[in-house]
């Protein structure tokens, strides 16, 4: 549904921007409440309307009032019913993210035949027929920000060991446990402990060198057939992370969802980069 202040309509519709009936208001103010820890949002609506006929109409039941919301981050569009004059949904976890678009507005349940409310513009000078579906009256859009939760720790689930089994220089591992367990050398593994205790910048190098082939690899194994991990305590968060960034576990891009799950760790070599040019300066 695209609605927008030049949008023209065959019959009246009472709007703030418009002269299809005048003498009349409708306003809405809506109130959003977040509850960041379950992904959850509340919208609040309080309506003022005084004109009679569109009042009747939606005592009777004849029309609602709610409004279209639209969030591109989620692909959420939907023509959302509230209590009038005043009334609160609560949507799914997760349903609005980033943002969100709300158009309050009335619209027609039933057919009203010979609709011409007073304070009607001379240019409608007959009686129109309304079907279902037709708006009566709009709004001002609102645009909200919902705040996207923090994202669950990828390196939590991570759990890495020394093994005399392992060749240095190389890893191996095993996703069959409560944590995904990387197994190298005895050798590689100070290395790797060294960097991971240092600075933010070298973190970044044990993020390239280590983690992004093995975010990879579990990506792969989870689209060959992520059944056999449900169990695993790891497969939650690294399910709810790719869930958050817009992942598809049933179809990724390897290597830049690899990069996206561990919050792009190349932009860490860059700075780096930066530090040791500043140095050497």
């Amino acid at each position: 549904m695209k609605i927008s202040e030049t949008t023209s309509y065959p019959h009246p519709v009472l709007a703030p921007w418009s002269t299809d009936v005048e003498g009349s208001t409708f306003l809405s103010e809506l109130n959003l409440r977040e509850d960041g820890a379950a992904q959850q949002v509340d919208i609040h609506c309080e309506v003022t309307l005084d004109q009679p006929t569109i009042v009747s109409l939606i005592e009777r039941g004849d029309a609602a009032f709610g409004c279209f919301i639209t969030c591109v981050s989620t692909g959420f569009r939907r023509m959302q019913p509230f209590g009038f004059p005043s009334g609160s949904h609560q949507f799914a976890p997760g349903a609005l993210l980033g943002r969100v678009l709300l158009r309050p507005m009335v619209w027609a349940l039933r057919p009203i035949p010979a609709y011409r409310p007073a304070g009607t513009h001379a240019e409608f000078s007959s009686p129109i027929d309304i079907d279902p579906g037709q708006i009566l009256a709009l709004d001002d859009e609102l645009r909200v920000d919902v705040l996207r939760p923090p994202l669950p720790s990828i390196e939590s689930i991570f759990e890495i060991f020394a093994s005399q089994e392992v060749a240095d220089g190389e890893f191996e591992i095993d996703l069959s446990g409560d944590r995904i367990n990387i197994y190298m050398g005895e050798a590689t593994f100070s290395l790797v402990q060294g960097l991971r205790q240092t600075t933010e910048t070298s973190r970044a190098v044990v993020m390239n060198a280590l983690f992004v082939p093995v975010v990879m690899e579990v990506l792969q194994q989870i689209a060959a057939g992520g059944e056999q991990f449900t169990q695993c305590r790891w497969f939650e968060p690294f399910q709810k992370r790719s869930e958050l960034l817009d992942i598809d576990l049933k179809a990724p891009v390897l290597l830049s969802d690899a990069q996206v799950m561990l919050g792009l760790p190349f932009q860490g070599l860059g700075r780096l980069i930066d530090e040791e040019d500043n140095e050497d300066d």
